[in-house]
């Protein structure tokens, strides 16, 4: 971009069920920015999309990287040429398309397109990435020679150890424990409390950085030293999309569902597969009684500044012969690494092995409920991470009438009651669909087609030839899956702001437009195939 760049996330920011896999610069909060390609290579693909990347380009270069310029308010006209013209081929607003290296050549410093605010973003700003081409792995821009000012040090705020075994202890209990991080006048962070342990332990940091920058954002490394020998590291050069969701197994899970706190764990358990390590022994340390441990995290941006705590702790075995260890039955423990069932009540979840990050007892529940098709099905808890979907099978209470079989679905109940659609399918008697998540599961039914409306104060029988209408469209629960309009019976390329409900056609996607009346015809379906069919006359003068 021509403007200062300031950063609003950078590489490895932890994210919901990810790692954030580019820098995202900040365009003085509007939008229409110039982009510029940073290298000379052709257009790879191009995406467009309501959600993830929303407008995006990738640009492979001849040195065999590619880089990605997302959320895209516009293209240049000739890439926006040959998306209108592949839109009108495939009659469809949104798609991902694969480019030969012949077709769109780029030069370095060309404008390719205006920063926007497309897909998933929140806010207007330049998502960027480089890439492996070969692998698609995406790495650190920072490792490409990009300037970022930046003096401000990572910030430290929590510690947290966690007893590993049964026989473990923290200060004289088999809980883990989260410790405040003080920070005195000239900078030094440190502890205002005695730790003892006993037996494997491990640790975990709650620090952040910002990067000159008001936003919250990840660190670039963490070191873990104990006794002067670095135990475990993790570094954030590469990363890969099929190990991303890890994340929710690096950090500690519940503390970041409920508070987005960023506990980094410095110890390997159970289920992880991300490659950003190093470490001896898992990083776990296994604390002996009567001996002393001095633990040290350092925690460094990429520019180079650094935080530290150090702290101490002293083997304590003096409770173990008084602690208790006692546990809660559980019927349905499940080991990680296996396959595990749980059929219950009309109920069944199937995992296949490494859909849980470790080994867990799995809560069950059920709730008589008039309100859906079944009863509610608890499985596990909201504060447990899953790394892959599972199938969950739910019998309704009484036989679903063959008018009704699809357009059934299994839905999701949140903590406040919000139902969100899981999908699903109706198979002899039961309804089946894939999970990503513990919680509240029923049966319910969509036989509500989408909502479609005219915006107040159009006048559509006094259109120019290049007016836009503009319609209000929603759908109460299985959700939007296509919509489309033809203006006196062809197709017309129409675009959907989903975050604003708002669908707009444009007539000046119609060349020569004469005046007099036309006919516009509009449908839109939801995914449970609900069609909202609309027919309307329309005069341009």
């Amino acid at each position: 971009m021509d403007i200062p760049l300031v950063v609003a996330g950078n590489f490895g920011e932890v994210r919901t069920n990810h790692f954030h896999t580019g820098m995202d610069f900040k365009t003085q909060g509007v939008e229409g920015k110039k982009i510029y390609a940073v290298q000379d290579g052709y257009i790879s693909r191009i995406g467009y999309s309501h959600y993830g990347y929303g407008k995006v380009l990738y640009i492979d270069h001849p040195n065999g990287y590619t880089s990605v310029y997302a959320h895209l308010s516009k293209f240049n006209s000739s890439i926006s040429d040959f998306v209108r013209t592949h839109q009108y081929s495939i009659q469809q607003e949104t798609f991902t398309v694969y480019l030969d290296s012949n077709q769109l050549k780029v030069k370095k410093g060309e404008i390719i397109g205006l920063s926007g605010n497309s897909g998933g973003s929140n806010a207007p700003h330049l998502h960027f990435e480089i890439r492996e081409t070969e692998s698609e792995h995406p790495m650190n821009p920072l490792l490409f020679g990009y300037k970022i000012t930046d003096n401000k040090k990572p910030v430290i705020n929590n510690l947290k150890i966690y007893p590993l075994t049964d026989s473990s202890l923290v200060n004289g209990k088999s809980k883990s424990l989260i410790i405040p991080v003080k920070k005195n006048k000239n900078g030094t962070y440190y502890l205002n409390q005695k730790l003892t342990a006993y037996g494997p332990i491990g640790c975990a940091l709650h620090s952040s950085d910002r990067l000159n920058a008001r936003n919250i954002c990840g660190l670039y490394s963490l070191d873990f030293i104990v006794n002067k020998d670095t135990l475990f590291s993790h570094t954030m050069n590469k990363l890969d999309f099929a190990t991303s969701r890890y994340v929710n197994h690096h950090v500690d899970y519940p503390r970041h569902k409920l508070y987005n706190n960023s506990f980094h764990k410095s110890f390997l358990a159970g289920n992880n597969k991300l490659t950003i390590y190093t470490h001896k022994n898992n990083g776990i340390t296994n604390v002996m009684h009567d001996s002393s441990y001095r633990f040290t995290y350092q925690a460094k941006d990429y520019s180079g500044n650094s935080s530290q705590l150090a702290f101490t702790i002293q083997g304590d075995s003096s409770g173990v012969s008084g602690t208790t260890n006692k546990k809660t039955p559980c019927d349905t423990y499940f080991r990680f690494d296996k396959p595990n069932v749980l059929r219950k009540n009309g109920f069944t979840a199937l995992f296949t092995p490494n859909t849980l990050y470790e080994n867990q007892c799995v809560g069950y529940k059920i709730t008589k409920s008039n309100k859906y098709l079944s009863d509610i099905q608890s499985v596990g808890s909201r504060l447990a991470g899953i790394q892959k979907t599972y199938k969950i099978i739910l019998k309704p209470n009484t036989p679903i009438d063959s008018a009704l079989q699809e357009k059934v679905l299994i839905v999701s109940i949140g903590p406040k009651g919000r139902v969100r659609s899981k999908g699903g399918n109706y198979q002899e008697g039961t309804v089946t669909a894939r999970v990503k998540e513990f919680g509240k599961f029923a049966i319910s039914v969509d036989t509500t087609k989408p909502f479609v409306r005219l915006e107040d104060r159009q006048n559509v029988n006094a259109l120019k030839p290049n007016a836009t209408i503009v319609f209000k469209i929603s759908d109460d629960l299985s959700g939007i899956k296509s919509y489309s309009a033809t203006l006196n019976g062809e197709w017309i390329l129409t675009r959907y702001e989903r975050k604003k409900g708002l669908w707009r056609i444009s007539l000046s996607e119609k060349e020569n437009l004469v005046k007099g009346t036309h006919k516009l015809e509009l449908e839109i379906m939801d995914e449970r195939g609900n069609r909202n069919k609309h027919e309307m006359l329309i005069f341009v003068m």
